[in-house]
């Protein structure tokens, strides 16, 4: 049985940044402007496995791998009120099938880990915002909720970035510029 060294060292060509994989190019920004972390840009990785775009199944943009945590991060540069239910449910599941079939083509044995999935969205300003961010911050937004009591995920968040980058250096004690 392999371990996760070898799915990093078989798409090391795929490690990225939180500033690259948080790039919305529809806006030509940055959700996160740290460049001191690696992640591997996950949807890079099923570009080249899938790259009919008509074909390629939805994804999150990045993962960040520690012990056995895998977080599967998904950057929204938009306020939470603007983000799609579907899209970002639709993102973890076929994210997750398929980040599960990676590791089985590697013998890695995805029981053995804890996924994690985080939605990073903007920071709060606006008032009709500062509800979900405020009242309902330790909720699971998005109807993502029933992934993680269903066990399909092991924990979810649905942060702003300002949260995340707290939450980061909490977790891993390290800094993040976001």
């Amino acid at each position: 049985m392999a371990d996760l060294n070898q799915f990093i060292k078989e798409y090391s060509n795929y490690i990225s940044t939180f500033k690259e994989t948080s790039f919305d190019d529809n806006n030509n920004s940055y959700l996160c402007k740290d460049e001191s972390q690696n992640v591997i840009n996950f949807d890079k990785i099923l570009e080249s496995k899938y790259p009919d775009s008509n074909k390629r199944p939805k994804s999150f943009d990045a993962l960040y791998c520690f012990n056995n945590l895998i977080f599967c991060i998904e950057f929204k540069n938009q306020k939470p009120s603007q983000i799609n239910n579907q899209e970002v449910q639709d993102k973890l599941k076929s994210g997750k099938d398929e980040l599960v079939k990676l590791f089985q083509s590697l013998n890695i044995q995805a029981k053995e880990f804890k996924f994690i999935y985080c939605v990073v969205y903007k920071r709060c300003i606006e008032p009709k915002d500062r509800y979900k961010c405020g009242v309902e911050k330790n909720k699971v937004l998005f109807g993502l909720d029933v992934y993680q009591e269903q066990g399909f995920i092991e924990k979810i968040y649905t942060q702003s970035v300002d949260f995340f980058t707290r939450e980061f250096k909490k977790q891993f004690k390290k800094e993040l510029t976001c």
